[in-house]
């Protein structure tokens, strides 16, 4: 899923590096990341053998403190204010650098929550998959159609059976149109997560 903040620098840290800041595990640390790229596709960097070498941290960051106790986020989550490098080791030109580039990435991702252009994979994958299966469902009542076919190919040839199939696609195209428009209906406004969040 193509990310909002994309474009320009990124603050990347390893698991280790978050973990040291968070005071909690590498374990805890990777179980987090792996649930996040699952759910919400966060930007990573891999090592030539595909495994996580370093994670966005503003996308950390900010799908954690989503998702997450808030009062365990809130005890690890670092000022915005202060600098970076006491867990890099970084000058401290290079920390206030990566600093304000890491307010610029979590204002980005607010802002795009705010226009609701963030979507989580994990639900959205659950809904196309519900899609599919029901589509899958209403076209495969069309071997039922076969008599019809069958008997309108008897009296007038291919015409007849042109016509027929063109009757039989309207008919399944309205289920599905029918089908999709029940599945909207039912689905809820917002997911939890962000109706929690809210309250």
């Amino acid at each position: 899923m193509a990310s909002p903040v994309d474009s320009g620098p990124r603050v990347m840290w390893s698991v280790s590096q978050i973990a040291e800041r968070d005071g909690i595990s590498k374990q805890a640390v990777s179980k987090v990341v792996q649930s996040l790229i699952a759910g919400h596709d966060i930007p990573v960097e891999r090592d030539s053998r595909g495994r996580v070498a370093r994670v966005s941290l503003a996308h950390y960051d900010h799908h954690r403190g989503q998702f997450a106790n808030p009062a365990k986020v809130a005890a690890a989550r670092p000022s915005t204010h202060g600098p970076l490098a006491d867990t890099r080791g970084d000058s401290f030109d290079e920390a206030r650098r990566q600093n304000e580039w890491l307010k610029v990435e979590r204002e980005k991702l607010a802002q795009a929550q705010e226009r609701k252009q963030l979507v989580r994979a994990d639900l959205l994958t659950e809904a196309l998959e519900r899609v599919g299966r029901e589509i899958q469902s209403l076209v495969a009542r069309l071997p039922n159609k076969a008599d019809d076919l069958a008997l309108a190919g008897a009296k007038e040839g291919v015409h007849g059976v042109r016509i027929a199939l063109r009757a039989a696609a309207n008919e399944i195209n309205t289920a599905i149109a029918d089908a999709l428009s029940n599945i909207a209906k039912v689905a809820p406004a917002a997911d939890a997560a962000q109706m929690d969040d809210a309250t």
